[in-house]
């Protein structure tokens, strides 16, 4: 294999989850230019006009399904949808943050965010993974969350979903990586998206994180499809149970 051919993903199927937008928008496109052909996948999932030009434009194939991933019914049923597909790299990256008080947090609050961000992706995972198994290769990734590494604060649910990505990247390695299957995570930093707006609206917190970047600056979602792109692609085959901070070097401050 030559070094170009390191990342190389043409002729492979990519299924995106949260892909409507934001970080799985830019991790889609990033795929789909390089040659992957994109199953993409949203609780409101339409056709994406931008997403099915750039697909169109580098001649791969571009389909959507729509699935809330709060319903274990619509995710089993997505499964069924994708059987059969060859899928060769799995995005997990679909996730909910709700925001309240641990002490005022309730079990809907709870459930929710424990279901999409951390059940949805385990079961697409093990299913999804049977089929890679069978041929002997596959790209598993979960978009984990600086929360996989801190606290947080307000967002008790998330954080222990993000948390236990890390816990599931490691626990899946071991197990699939004798069969040819690659699983690691992205931790994207500050990311300038829709589940941080909240973030952003508080100027003294804005500026303390922004302080604390030695990049100098909030990460766009363009910023992780290199990362995903690394992960996707043979380079990373030697790369297994690793959860990639793409931070801008806030965990390192």
């Amino acid at each position: 294999m030559t070094y170009l051919e390191l990342f190389n993903v043409r002729g492979k199927t990519a299924l995106v989850t949260g892909a409507r937008k934001g970080i799985g928008f830019a991790i889609a496109s990033a795929l789909a230019e390089h040659g992957a052909n994109l199953i993409v996948v949203s609780s409101q999932q339409t056709p994406n006009d931008e997403l099915s030009k750039i697909a169109a434009d580098n001649g791969v194939s571009y389909t959507t399904f729509s699935c809330d991933f709060r319903s274990r019914q619509e995710t089993l049923e997505l499964i069924e949808k994708v059987k059969d597909f060859t899928i060769d790299i799995l995005i997990n990256n679909a996730g909910l943050a709700n925001r309240a008080e641990a002490l005022d947090h309730n079990d809907d609050l709870w459930d929710q965010t424990i279901e999409i961000d951390l059940t949805a992706p385990f079961i697409l995972s093990r299913e999804i993974g049977k089929g890679m198994a069978k041929r002997g290769y596959g790209k598993i990734i979960f978009i984990a969350s600086m929360w996989t590494f801190l606290g947080g604060k307000n967002v008790i649910s998330y954080t222990a979903a993000k948390t236990a990505l890390a816990g599931l990247t490691r626990g899946l390695s071991n197990e699939l990586l004798p069969m040819g299957i690659t699983v690691n995570a992205i931790a994207p930093g500050f990311i300038e998206t829709d589940i941080t707006q909240n973030i952003r609206k508080d100027t003294e917190r804005v500026n303390w994180i922004t302080g604390r970047i030695p990049k100098g600056r909030w990460g766009q979602p363009s910023d992780l499809a290199g990362a995903a792109l690394f992960l996707s692609a043979p380079a990373s085959d030697y790369v297994s149970g690793v959860v990639l901070a793409v931070d801008g070097g806030f965990l390192a401050n």
